[in-house]
This record gives C-alpha cells, sequence and structure tokens, in this order.
C-alpha cells in the first residue's frame, strides 16, 4: 500500500526545527527590459526564508523573465572579505514560470551566509547579494560526527540514526560533519532503518519497531532533497512491512514500480529448535507494486524453503516473543528483473525469477547450489547487502558468524553456473579483525573502491581495489562509538541526481 502525504501524515511527524521568524529580502530591479530573443533576464524578487524540514539549508524563491534556469551562488560571509566570486552553488534548475524556488543544502549550523541567483537565458543575470544565517542542529544530533583519517576525496556518506525519540536520514559531509538531515518522530521502540537516495535523486527511509519479525506496523518515507515529504510506502494489510530494503524503480521520470518485504506471523512448533510448541514465527514475502499499491508479484518464502533450511538459530529462541526464520536483509534486481536477496538466518543467498518465482538458485546454505573455490574460510555465514556488480559478480558483507575464530568481512564472489561454482575474486578484512554479528554494508564505488560499513560496529572503511585503505572511520557522538548503524551509502551529491 502507498500512502501519499497528508494532513494525518503532516500531524504525525514532527517538525525538524521550530520555524524562525523568516529572513524576507525583496529585490526589485531597477528597470524591466521588455520581454523578446537575446534579452537578459530580469531578476525581479528574491526571497530567503528557514526550511522547516533542515536548519542546513535554505529556501530562496525568486521571480524573473527571460530565463530558462537558475541556481543559486554562495558563501560563507566570513569569508566573502577579500575574496572573488561563490565558489559554492546549487546545481540549474528549469523555469518553468515567473517564480520558482531553490532550495540551498549542505550549510553549517549557526552560519552566516552570502548569497546570489543567477538566471540564465540567451545571457545571464545575478540578483543583489543577500545575507542569511542558518539554525542550530537538533539536540539528538549534536556532536554527532564521522571521524576519518584521511578525509574522504569526495561525496558524501549516508546513514540512519535513532535517538531522542527522533528518527533520523543523515549525510556526512568530507569533514565528517552533519551535512544534510531529515528528522521523523518515533515513538518508544520504533527506530530508523536503510536510508538510501533512490534513482530519482530522492531519500527513503524506514521507521517503525520491527526487525523483520514483530508483529507492528511502519512504513518507508520518501523525501526530496528540500526534506518535503513525496509519499510513504507499506504493504498491504495482509502483511507486516519488514524495515530492510526498499527499491523504487521509473520509467520516464515516474515511479513505475514498487519493491519491499513483509512478512506474515505463524504459530509453529518450534521444540525441534529449541524454541516452544506454540512459537510465534514471520515468514517473508517479496512484492513488486503498482504505484497505486497493486500487487504485481508476490513470492513466498513459507512455499520454497522449510524449517531445516534454518541454519542460525538465536540461543535464546524460546524467550522470544516472536522470530523468523529466513530474514531477508537485502534484494536487488538483474537486467532482467530478476531478483537477488540475501536470506540471513539461511545463511543463503537466492536468485528468484521476477516472473514465475522459481528460485533459480542458491549460493550457501542447506540448499548451496556451488563449489567455493579460493575462499580461505570456505564460505560465509549470516549476511548483509548482496549485490550484483555489472560485470556478474556477487557483492556481500560476510558477518562471519560461522568462521572460527568469528570474523566479518566484505567478500566478492564470480559464479559459474554451468560448472556450479563459486570463485572468490576479491575480500576485504580488516586488521585487527572485526566482528560484527548483524548489519553491515557493501558498496562497489564507480572509481573500483568499496566502502565498507561494520554496522553493530561505529567502523566504516573505504579500500581500493589491491586492499589499500583510502581512509577509514568511526561514526560517534561527543567523542563515544555509536553503537548501530544498518548500513552505509557514499552518495555524490545531496542535490537530486541529473
Amino acid at each position: 500500500m502507498i500512502r501519499r502525504s497528508s494532513r494525518a501524515v503532516a500531524h504525525d511527524l514532527r517538525g525538524v526545527q521550530i520555524a524562525r521568524v523568516a529572513l524576507l529580502v525583496v529585490i526589485a530591479a531597477c528597470s524591466e527590459p521588455p520581454v523578446g530573443p537575446g534579452r537578459t533576464p530580469a531578476i525581479l524578487s528574491v526571497a530567503v526564508q528557514p526550511n522547516r524540514n533542515n536548519s542546513l539549508s535554505a529556501v530562496v524563491r525568486f521571480t524573473a523573465r527571460d530565463g530558462d534556469s537558475a541556481r543559486v551562488l554562495y558563501r560563507e560571509a566570513e569569508q566573502a572579505l577579500g575574496s572573488e566570486g561563490y565558489p559554492l552553488m546549487t546545481p540549474y534548475y528549469p523555469i518553468s514560470g515567473d517564480s520558482e524556488t531553490v532550495v540551498v543544502l549542505g550549510l553549517k549550523p549557526d552560519t552566516q551566509i552570502e548569497l546570489i541567483v543567477e538566471v540564465r537565458g540567451a545571457l545571464a543575470a545575478t540578483s543583489t547579494s543577500l545575507l542569511y544565517r542558518t539554525g542550530a542542529l537538533p539536540p539528538p544530533l549534536i556532536g554527532l560526527h564521522l571521524d576519518a583519517s584521511p578525509t574522504p576525496i569526495s561525496g558524501f556518506t549516508l546513514t540512519d540514526f535513532t535517538a531522542g525519540g527522533s528518527a533520523f536520514l543523515v549525510a556526512f559531509d568530507q569533514a565528517g560533519n552533519v551535512a544534510w538531515y531529515r528528522e521523523f518522530a518515533a515513538t518508544a521502540g520504533e527506530a530508523a532503518l536503510d536510508a538510501e537516495q533512490q534513482p530519482n535523486g530522492n531519500y527513503t527511509l524506514f521507521v517503525g519497531a520491527s526487525t523483520g519479525w514483530q508483529p507492528t506496523s511502519g512504513q518507508f518515507y520518501e523525501v526530496t532533497p528540500a526534506g518535503e515529504i513525496v509519499r510513504s510506502y507499506a504493504t498491504n494489510s495482509t502483511y507486516f512491512t519488514d524495515p530492510h530494503e526498499l527499491l523504487l524503480n521509473f520509467s520516464g521520470g515516474l515511479l513505475s514500480q514498487v519493491n519491499l518485504l513483509g512478512y506474515d506471523i505463524r504459530t509453529i512448533d518450534l521444540t525441534s529448535k529449541g524454541g516452544r510448541p506454540d512459537q510465534l514465527v514471520a515468514g517473508h514475502v517479496l512484492l513488486r507494486q503498482s504505484p497505486s499499491g497493486v500487487v504485481e508479484f508476490l513470492w513466498n518464502a513459507w512455499d520454497h524453503f522449510t524449517l531445516e533450511d534454518w541454519i542460525f538459530v538465536p540461543p535464546a529462541v524460546s524467550q522470544m516473543p516472536s522470530i523468523d526464520f529466513d530474514h531477508p536483509n537485502s534484494v536487488a534486481t538483474d537486467a532482467q528483473g530478476n531478483y537477488i536477496v540475501s536470506f540471513a538466518s539461511l545463511g543463503s543467498i537466492a536468485k528468484i525469477d521476477g516472473r514465475t518465482g522459481v528460485v533459480l538458485w542458491q549460493l550457501g546454505g542447506r540448499k548451496n547450489g556451488f563449489t567455493f573455490v579460493g575462499d580461505p574460510l570456505g564460505g560465509f555465514g549470516i549476511q548483509h547487502d548482496a549485490r550484483l556488480l555489472p560485470n556478474g559478480d556477487i557483492i556481500f558483507f560476510d558477518n562471519g558468524t560461522g568462521h572460527i575464530p568469528q570474523e566479518s568481512r566484505a567478500v566478492e564472489y564470480r559464479l559459474d553456473l554451468a560448472a556450479r561454482s563459486a570463485t572468490m575474486v576479491w575480500e576485504y578484512r580488516h586488521k585487527p579483525a572485526i566482528f560484527s554479528p548483524f548489519a553491515g554494508s557493501v558498496q562497489r564505488l564507480a572509481n573500483g573502491n568499496t566502502v565498507v560499513s561494520f554496522g553493530a560496529k561505529p567502523n566504516v572503511v573505504e579500500v581500493a581495489p589491491n586492499g589499500e585503505v583510502t581512509w577509514e572511520g568511526r561514526v560517534t557522538q561527543n567523542g563515544r562509538p555509536v553503537p548501530f548503524f544498518y548500513r552505509t551509502l557514499r552518495i555524490s551529491s545531496l542535490y537530486r541526481s541529473g
């Protein structure tokens, strides 16, 4: 089910900042040249005010004539003396009418900036400069930092964070400071999970109390870079919404498909697994829904796996009110629309036909269909964030629960379907070894480097193909390690992609 933002959603979501009185500056043009081809654009008025969703942002509204695109150029006011030009700028945005808005992102807290609007048409024009002071960070984010050495070369690090009754999307800049955020109200037991930037440049985050097996509600929110809610996503009423993955597909710039996980809970005799005879056990479904929420594809783990496939059973399962037996934690797709799903509790990664639902192969687990080649650890245990690389390889975070001694790593395998072999072609093992029993992620960058985050540990590492660490960081708050984040994602820009 897809829920568009409404008064109810707006009422439930607490504002991230009490809006200050807007700084409104109107600049009137000295003259208005007549409209016509080849004319210099005329900027008639400019106004700047706070962004209610993000204190590290400014909303710039302007009116202009004879322009087809515009951007905002800016600099810190303290650096303006003796300097030339504006080194910082937003992307260009098309102008569809006389009045437009450009949102400036990635500002520092409690900092005065100087900005101008540049409008382009046949020629270009700029406005008179304006001064604007940003607000303070929300209290839960004060002291939050990515301590990295040396600093990353470019881009931002996106992750989730929960504190002080709030769930956050957070992006750190190269210096490790909070550069962007979006806050959501979180009730007791609720948390943020699965921070992602979708193909359209918008951001998504799950907010709820589920970790994949509790009988509780939760949903994903999609927000623009400006922090405005576009819509929310959840499964239909038959299933609870799983928090681990949301994949949005677009066609012609419009949302075409929604891919997510759900689960139902059944009463199962788990005495054979050390549980109770009336244990509540969740099993998952993989759903592909239309933008209106119509289910177009449904695959059910109960139809393809049994309790005998469940390898990693929690030692205290009998004490748990509920548990899942499969625990899918990532979903990816190939060029043909098939799914690559990581089932952590099964110790297996499965490829599922996106039309028929047939399980095409399994890597790892009791139904493993491959021989591991060249892997000194002989395979993997609980795993997270399985991704299909452009060359067809599979890369993922191996939590390493089954290794002796237990050790987490990033690992890449090349599959030979004819020979039924999985050859390890690359791995990264931290020195000294780190064991993260849950969460974690792996991301292959365009330059060939790989970002590895350890989830249950605060470490984030970018490593070159030859194994050399280019930078390593720890997510901390007031100098203390943050106990958990689900995954990290390196993004090139805070703004809408393209």
